[in-house]
């Protein structure tokens, strides 16, 4: 912050003269184009920060997309992934037969967790199908 030469007058309520009225305002003329030439400095940069930004989100993205590759989840066996598919279902009621419920939720998720679920009769042997009134 710079200072002013009008520092006797600047928070106090005296009127300027004319002639100070005058010098003021050349004195903040000054100032004004400086904080026009800092907002065209911060427009610039904040463009470069979103630039830099949107590459960074890419390349987080390439990261976490090979990163999900060699997940442990990736890894476990076949066996195992169906016990915990059998563990999803409702334990106090048989599943219905919906879209936003296991056994039919876990089919949606990849081609390998559809097998997996098709492949595991202890998903499907009690169903609840819900016969809609006509």
């Amino acid at each position: 912050m710079q200072s002013s030469p009008f520092n006797n007058i600047l928070h106090t309520n005296a009127v300027p003269s004319d002639l100070d009225c005058k010098r003021i305002s050349d004195f903040v003329a000054g100032s004004r184009r400086e904080s026009a030439e800092l907002s065209d400095e911060i427009s610039r940069m904040q463009k470069l920060i979103d630039e830099l930004a949107e590459k960074r989100d890419a390349l987080d993205g390439f990261i976490a997309a090979h990163m999900a590759m060699i997940s442990p989840a990736r890894r476990l066996p076949g066996d195992i992934v169906r016990d915990i598919f059998v563990a999803c279902l409702p334990s106090h009621r048989n599943p219905i037969i919906a879209s936003d419920e296991s056994p039919l939720l876990l089919c949606q998720i990849c081609s390998a967790w559809r097998r997996l679920a098709l492949s595991t009769p202890r998903l499907w042997t009690s169903v609840h199908v819900v016969v809609p009134n006509e």
